[in-house]
């Protein structure tokens, strides 16, 4: 009996713990696509898609979720340089948008889980955000 009200305890919390991060993560999601239209966009396109040989897709791209920290840097710091996004290259600029830590964090939320890619319900938080630092 003890057993069956530990098991039941445990699982109300975690269930609990869960629904409230999902709420969460849904909040932030909400929150970042508001960020994603004021500010990505037009370089980024509706769906993600990216513009050809220009500005890299953000939908189903290795970039984003194999280095989630790499894609909140450019947020954060912007990005110079040559990346490569889905075995393509990219050699184009992008200039910080002056996003708060909190805003990176609800569009990279917003980004993970759009257009195919998936988060696994991993959040990025503002704390992971503040933790980025521009390289020197």
């Amino acid at each position: 009996m003890k057993l069956t009200i530990i098991a039941i305890s445990a699982l109300t919390l975690y269930s609990s713990f869960t629904l409230n991060q999902n709420d969460e993560l849904a909040k932030s999601i909400e929150r970042g696509k508001m960020v994603y239209s004021e500010n990505c966009i037009t370089c980024h396109m509706g769906t993600g898609e990216g513009v050809p040989a220009a500005f890299p897709p953000l939908a189903k791209s290795d970039y984003l979720l194999k280095t989630p920290e790499k894609a909140i840097y450019a947020v954060k710091f912007g990005l110079a340089g040559k990346i490569v996004v889905n075995g393509i290259d990219y050699d184009n600029m992008m200039p910080p948008p002056g996003l708060d830590n909190d805003e990176i964090a609800d569009v990279m939320n917003y980004i993970q889980n759009s257009w195919g890619n998936n988060s696994d319900g991993k959040m990025v938080t503002e704390k992971m955000v503040e933790a980025v630092e521009e390289e020197k």
